[in-house]
């Protein structure tokens, strides 16, 4: 039997940046403003989830993402109640434009799930709204595990899910640091490095390392 295929979902699957239009319009601010906010929102969304993670308190990953995007708002001097028409924005993300072929041609040997920060109730949207979901087996949300990315308890919770050894899990994500946790777990890896960065220096390099997730396809 092959390998399980745990792929992240937001900045793997789909492209957070993409909120970028909605803070334009729902703003109307310049697109340069547009795009500070939404790398602000994005750098604050891990860095909480990361803080929350190391003092033990956990919040789930919408809470954790309306607090980063409040801050995000808060810091530029910009209209708060904007905030649920934004939230609402995360939810219709783009995927990549080569997510859906590559999940297409990997699912016809793999069995295949999103595994994600987002609730059950953010993947549930966005796979239906990308088309994800037609070409997996399952969503499988850290909130259930009670903690998020990169808690080992989170990448245990997906083998779980999937009855399945760990080792014979393998996470496909865009983000390092989810790499490096998933590796350090016990998990096979694949990096999708599409902007060509340097490693982490983090314990638990990739066992695959690819520039798009059509070259993972053609990998695997």
């Amino acid at each position: 039997m092959s390998e399980a295929l745990c792929f992240d979902m937001y900045g793997t699957l789909c492209d957070v940046s993409s909120v970028a239009d909605a803070i334009e319009r729902e703003l109307d601010v310049p697109a340069g403003v547009a795009a500070a906010v939404d790398e602000l929102w994005r750098s604050k969304q891990l860095e909480y989830a990361f803080h929350r993670g190391a003092t033990g308190r956990y919040e789930p990953f919408d809470a954790v993402t309306r607090d980063a995007l409040d801050y995000a708002l808060d810091y530029h001097g910009l209209d708060e109640d904007a905030a649920p028409a934004l939230m609402d924005a995360y939810d219709e993300l783009d995927p990549y434009p080569d997510a859906l072929d590559a999940l297409a041609t990997l699912a016809e040997t793999h069995e295949m799930v999103v595994f994600s920060n987002g609730t059950p109730a953010m993947l549930d949207a966005l796979a239906g709204h990308t088309g994800v979901d037609a070409h997996v087996d399952g969503l499988v949300s850290a909130s259930d595990a009670g903690a998020l990315k990169p808690a080992p308890a989170v990448y245990d919770h997906v083998a779980a899910e999937l009855d399945r050894p760990l080792a014979d899990c393998r996470l496909v994500s865009s983000n390092a640091w989810d790499v490096a946790g998933a590796s350090a777990a016990g998990m096979t890896t694949a990096w999708v490095n599409r902007a060509n960065e340097p490693a982490e220096r983090l314990d638990g390099g990739a066992d695959v390392e690819v520039e798009s997730l059509a070259a993972l396809a053609a990998t695997l």
